[in-house]
């Protein structure tokens, strides 16, 4: 599993690359929200091919957790 951050808007969110059914970036919520407009919808092109890249936005105490819990975590919410 890696460990890495995500540049956007100026800010830096964490992320992981984990193995679940094959390599999968993972990252945070608030990245989500700083990615969408209130109405859904991208806020730029960039976000749009971040969002395309990320399998599943998890809690920001969850991207902390040690490899099998967080790998556990992302099998029950993409089930």
């Amino acid at each position: 599993m890696r460990t890495m951050t995500i540049n956007f808007g100026g800010e830096e969110y964490p992320a992981r690359l984990i193995d679940v059914s094959g390599k999968r970036l993972i990252s945070i919520h608030r990245l989500d929200v700083a990615l969408m407009t209130k109405d859904g919808c991208y806020v730029s092109e960039e976000a749009r091919a971040i969002d395309e890249g990320i399998f599943l936005y998890v809690p920001e105490a969850m991207i902390a957790k040690d490899e099998k819990t967080l790998v556990q975590y992302v099998k029950e919410m993409a089930a």
